[in-house]
């Protein structure tokens, strides 16, 4: 199982290039996403966003290689996807990251693309073990590889979209040419886990700080250095009225991108971690905000999402000419907090 992360992007040829000749499977940390995007031994992201099939093959695996990745509890569910019995190497150009979050077998200094291209040299000729690409595997990750494969009950009301459906819908709506930017919070993992992207270079995570409010300025950001792509920010309601004047920026600029608020009314996250041990949540729940309503009042297209039919105007904006941003009003169910964070908070 070779797990790539920061350093290893722009080097997904060299990686996948030895995975053949080794029989890998193909996984990232979360800032990676996207690097192996098109390869049928692809299972996306590993640790808190990886789908049920990711996390089991992982954890059956007798050999994972970090590439450029730092094998953080993040990535790696706190330890818990590492089996007992897999070997563990750890390749990085900083000697001081081998070993850092866990112990290793073995650590490689050096260039991710150069020790993945000597290791292909070495091994030489066509692939030499089928290792974990069966066809059996394969018929899995083509079947249940995406969360959107999984199976989920729509908890949509009518007044409220299931964020899974929302999110869904979206992927489906917005060009395959896009960049996603994902703010911190509760709803983190929905654009994360739904919403896919071309490559590497269209995902933008901001929780290196673990700070809600950073994303739409990331967006924008993304939306002046790539303007080939249609930049999108995913934010929750606490960052994006925390953000809300940068609204202004991206009207200013004239930047044609599209905001999506996964509005529940609250700091979602301290909800769910704190509402359980009977804490009080009257300063983390908000009354109802229209933030369509404030988008407009910044210059945007504003639309209200409380189901599925609602988002025929994002079809009808999407269609051009663009000539003003968009902003998305989710309304969200939230009965219960998210997997990834539940997880999350099982180590603190």
């Amino acid at each position: 199982m070779f797990i790539a992360g920061r350093g290893a992007r722009g080097r997904a040829a060299e990686l996948e290039r030895l995975a053949g000749a080794c029989g890998a499977l193909l996984a990232t940390s979360a800032v990676a996403k996207g690097l192996f995007r098109g390869s049928p031994w692809n299972l996306d992201v590993s640790g808190g966003f990886a789908t049920p099939l990711a996390a089991e093959l992982i954890g059956d695996a007798d050999a994972i290689v970090g590439w450029g990745c730092s094998l953080n509890m993040w990535t790696t569910r706190h330890g818990k996807l590492i089996p007992p019995q897999a070997t563990l190497v750890q390749v990085d150009d900083d000697p001081a990251a081998i070993g850092t979050h866990r112990p290793v077998h073995l650590g490689v200094p050096g260039d991710v693309a150069e020790a993945a291209g000597a290791v292909a040299d070495a091994l030489g000729g066509p692939p030499g073990a089928t290792g974990y690409r069966s066809a059996e595997v394969q018929a899995r990750l083509a079947d249940q590889g995406r969360w959107r494969d999984v199976a989920y009950k729509d908890e949509s009301d009518g007044e409220r979209i299931d964020p899974r459906t929302l999110s869904i819908a979206l992927d489906d709506l917005l060009p395959a040419e896009r960049t996603v930017a994902v703010d911190s919070g509760n709803f983190m993992g929905y654009p994360s886990m739904f919403l896919s992207v071309p490559d590497e270079a269209g995902f933008c995570f901001t929780q290196a700080f673990q700070s809600i409010g950073l994303g739409l300025a990331t967006a924008i950001g993304a939306a002046v250095a790539r303007p080939d792509r249609l930049a999108v920010a995913a934010l929750g309601d606490g960052g994006a009225l925390m953000s809300v004047s940068e609204l202004e920026t991206v009207a200013r600029l004239g930047l044609p991108m599209a905001v999506i608020v996964y509005d529940d009314e609250a700091y979602g996250a301290e909800v769910h971690h704190f509402g359980p041990d009977g804490d009080p949540l009257d300063v983390v729940r908000f009354p109802s905000t229209d933030i369509a309503a404030i988008g407009r009042g910044f210059g945007f297209e504003g639309v209200t999402v409380r189901d599925a039919a609602d988002l025929a105007p994002v079809r009808d904006w999407l269609a051009g000419p663009r000539e003003r941003p968009l902003l998305i009003d989710a309304k969200v169910t939230s009965a219960h907090g998210s997997w990834w964070l539940e997880e999350a908070f099982r180590g603190h």
